[in-house]
C-alpha cells in the first residue's frame, strides 16, 4: 500500500504580515492644558482622544473629565462635581457625523447628532471648498441649525477668503487670512450676530509674528480695541487680555499656560 503524506501548511512571513496589517490599530492621545495666574492655578483641559479606522470609516471618541483648580491665596483645592463629557465622530468620504454630549443620551433620551459634508467645486478653473452642517434640535441647540461655508481660492496668491452663514446665533462670518511675509500672518474677520442687541456686527484683526528662538507673538484686536496679546514658545505661552478701548491688563489677568500631549499606539 502506498502512503501519501500531505504537506503541512506553512505560514510565510508575508502571510503573517498581511494578517497583522488587517488588525485594527488605535491611536490614543492624552492632552492636558494648565493655566496659572497670580491668584490661582487650574487644569483648563484634560482630554483623552482615541482614533481608529474600521472598513474605511474613521472613528474618534473624546472624553473630557471635570478638572480641579487650586487657589493660591489662601491655598485651597477646588474640585468640581465628578462628570465626564463624551463626544464621538464617525467619518468617511468627506462626510462626518458628530455625536455630542453622549453622557446626556441616557438621561435626556435625545439623539440629535450633527452631520457635516464637504465637497470641492471647480468654477472657471478655480477650486472652491463648500461644506454644510446640520445640527439637529437638541444637539446643544434649541432648534435645527444649518451652517454653510465656502472657502475660495487664494487672492493674490496669499490670502484665502471664506464666508460662513448660519441660521443660528452665529449669523454671517467673513474671513480673510494669509501670510504677508514668511514670518507674518494676518487674519481679518467680520461677524454679524443677528440676535445680539446694540452692536450685532463685530470686526476682529489677528496678527501672528514669528520671532527669534522659535518664539511667536500673536495680537488680537476687536473694533472696540479689546483683545489679547500672546507670546508662545513651544508648548508654553503667556496670555494677557486687553480691555475695551485698549486698556492695559492687570497683573492678575496675565495667564501662563502650558499644553502637553502624549501619544500611544495600541
Amino acid at each position: 500500500h502506498a502512503l501519501f503524506l500531505l504537506p503541512r501548511r506553512l505560514t510565510t512571513h508575508n502571510q503573517t504580515h498581511r494578517r497583522r496589517s488587517r488588525l485594527t490599530t488605535m491611536k490614543v492621545t492624552l492632552a492636558t492644558t494648565s493655566a496659572v495666574k497670580t491668584a490661582n492655578a487650574e487644569f483648563k483641559n484634560f482630554e483623552v482622544k482615541a482614533v481608529t479606522s474600521v472598513r474605511g470609516f474613521k472613528i474618534t471618541a473624546i472624553a473630557k473629565p471635570a478638572t480641579p483648580s487650586l487657589s493660591l491665596n489662601p491655598v485651597k483645592l477646588n474640585t468640581k462635581p465628578s462628570s465626564v463629557e463624551v463626544n464621538a465622530e464617525v467619518g468617511k468620504d468627506r462626510v462626518t457625523v458628530f455625536f455630542d454630549n453622549l453622557q446626556k443620551l441616557a438621561s435626556d433620551k435625545k439623539f440629535a447628532p450633527r452631520v457635516k459634508a464637504e465637497q470641492k467645486v471647480v468654477v472657471a478653473g478655480e477650486t472652491f471648498v463648500v461644506d454644510c452642517e446640520l445640527a439637529m434640535k437638541g444637539n446643544v441647540k434649541p432648534s435645527d441649525v444649518i451652517t454653510a461655508s465656502v472657502k475660495g481660492p487664494k487672492v493674490g496668491g496669499k490670502f484665502t477668503p471664506k464666508a460662513t452663514y448660519s441660521n443660528g446665533p452665529k449669523g454671517l462670518v467673513l474671513n480673510v487670512a494669509g501670510d504677508v511675509t514668511t514670518d507674518t500672518n494676518v487674519e481679518l474677520k467680520a461677524e454679524h450676530f443677528p440676535s445680539k442687541p446694540g452692536a450685532p456686527t463685530q470686526f476682529t484683526g489677528i496678527v501672528t509674528q514669528k520671532m527669534p528662538e522659535n518664539m511667536k507673538c500673536k495680537l488680537t484686536l476687536k473694533d472696540d480695541l479689546s483683545g489679547s496679546v500672546e507670546l508662545h514658545k513651544g508648548n508654553a505661552w503667556i496670555e494677557a487680555p486687553i480691555g475695551a478701548k485698549g486698556g492695559p491688563p492687570a497683573l492678575g489677568d496675565v495667564v501662563f499656560k502650558f499644553k502637553k500631549t502624549f501619544d500611544l499606539d495600541l
